[in-house]
């Protein structure tokens, strides 16, 4: 709405309800005069239609008019929003409306119209005043709803990366719920594209080096937040970071993440969070990421290789044999495959640890980019690797096993002499599913069988791993499938009497 030079707006709407044309035009004009956005209607079912449609802080409702009446448009209102504020304007002192009426309506107060504009514009002041007030706390409470509801995804074990692009994500559903008051929490990132603040996730890393681990906008082209950011901006980073406070600057809020004393990085938002209140939602959010992030990296460092990026022998020989005892309950089968990296001596006598370090780097990438979010990839040690991939037969094996090849084959290491082109070989087996009578086995079943079935798989991939390499390298060769061996007290000798 067109606004007359010299009024500010208030950002606050009102809806003024009044059958009288005269008294509903001047009204408007008053009260645009004081900077507020004004609806008219001239009956109560229309302005029910407005109140479903727009967000609107206070109405000034007529309380004797022809078809609904103030009352009965009241009672409308109240079943579908309980929080707007409502003052009841009378033409008459005998249309007073009783204190019951205001207490069972929830009505916030009536205005004698014969009492002139100074009184109305008291009563608009209380009004908007409430509204500012129940808005304010009913947001908060959303705010914190929302904060419980997204709890479990941030504290449940995932990639690190993965978890801070999801703190991006939830601090966008935060600042949604917060900033409106009809506002919902968004669905997933998928459906609502880009949030609206733009910001990224910065991680301290090496000696206090601010490395962006997650970023949306404009900052996803960047990895150092030096390079994200104007000199000012930067040093409001570095302050927010050693005073270990949230700071509202003009066109941005710094967030620190801190894990007790330690500030571990920061969240920047280009968008500045003005409210104390919604402040201190973010603050309650930044302590929960923090911990998240602080626990994530606890968990990487005992379970990922710092090279590589897969995980460590210990906890792929414990996941294995988890999987094992997940496709035998389902009689699902289940592949492993030994992957070995062509002539790293080789790379290493000639272009140094250095450029070893990055093919073996560059491997556990590519494995990684060619297994699926269920599958496992783990380093066994030097220049050998192991995948566990559920719910895959020999075909399967043998599809991942081709877009693994192709993917070293496009790779190279850079050495005195040039590039080095990066080869492996591979040898997979898969573990059929069983055919025992489930009723006959012993519950639980010996987590010694399992062991075994793993050291069988471990076996005939590796047997199948040497053809590859005798062969010449670079390629795949597929060993004995493995069956389930027989459970009996005695071993497995006879069919499945139980254990």
């Amino acid at each position: 709405m067109t606004r007359k030079a010299g009024i500010v707006p208030t950002q606050r709407t009102i809806l003024l309800v009044d059958d009288s044309p005269d008294y509903t035009e001047a009204s408007r004009r008053l009260l645009e005069r004081e900077g507020h956005t004004v609806f008219c209607t001239g009956d109560g079912a229309e302005a029910i239609e407005v109140l479903r449609s727009h967000e609107i802080d206070l109405v000034l409702l007529d309380y004797y008019m022809p078809g609904l009446t103030g009352e009965e448009t009241v009672a409308r209102l109240r079943e579908f929003n309980p929080h707007v504020q409502v003052i009841l304007q009378t033409a008459y002192a005998g249309e007073k409306p009783p204190r019951e009426m205001l207490r069972r309506l929830d009505i916030q107060g009536y205005h004698d119209k014969s009492e002139g504009p100074e009184k109305m514009l008291l009563w608009v002041d209380v009004g908007l005043k409430a509204a500012f007030a129940v808005q304010l706390l009913h947001k908060s409470r959303k705010g914190l709803r929302y904060l419980l509801d997204i709890a479990p995804d941030l504290h449940k074990f995932q990639p690190l990366d993965d978890l801070l692009q999801g703190v991006l994500w939830q601090v966008a559903g935060l600042l949604g719920v917060t900033s409106s008051f009809i506002a919902e929490v968004p669905p997933s990132p998928a459906a609502t594209g880009a949030p609206a603040a733009q910001g990224f996730v910065a991680i301290v890393e090496g000696e206090a080096e601010l490395v962006v681990r997650a970023s949306t906008g404009r900052f996803t082209t960047r990895s150092r937040v030096e390079h994200c950011l104007p000199s000012p901006s930067l040093e409001a980073v570095r302050r927010a970071m050693s005073e270990g406070r949230i700071l509202v600057e003009e066109s941005s809020t710094i967030v620190p993440l801190r894990a007790g004393e330690t500030t571990i990085g920061v969240i920047f938002l280009d968008q500045p969070i003005v409210l104390d209140q919604h402040v201190e939602l973010l603050g309650i959010f930044a302590n929960q990421a923090a911990l998240a992030v602080q626990n994530a990296r606890l968990y990487a460092l005992a379970t990922m290789d710092g090279l590589t990026g897969v995980y460590v022998r210990h906890f792929l020989e414990q996941s294995l044999v988890r999987d094992l005892r997940l496709a035998f309950r389902a009689r699902l089968p289940l592949a492993l495959l030994v992957v070995d990296l062509d002539d790293l001596k080789r790379i290493n006598d000639a272009a140094g640890h250095g450029a070893g370090d990055a093919a073996l780097r560059r491997t556990g990438r590519v494995l990684r980019e060619a297994i699926r979010g269920s599958d496992m990839a783990g380093r066994f040690g030097g220049d050998e690797f192991v995948l566990v991939l559920g719910q895959t037969d020999l075909d399967g094996a043998e599809l991942v096993a081709g877009r693994i090849l192709q993917l070293v084959g496009q790779s190279s290491v850079t050495g005195p002499l040039g590039e080095i082109p990066l080869r492996c070989s591979m040898g997979g087996t898969v573990v059929r599913p069983h055919e025992f009578a489930l009723d006959t086995l012993p519950r639980p079943l010996p987590h010694q069988y399992f062991h075994r079935t793993s050291r069988r798989l471990l076996a005939s991939a590796d047997e199948a791993l040497y053809r590859a390499k005798k062969a010449g390298g670079h390629r795949y060769c597929a060993g004995q499938m493995v069956d389930w061996a027989p459970l009996s007290e005695e071993g497995p000798t006879g069919g499945p009497t139980g254990a």
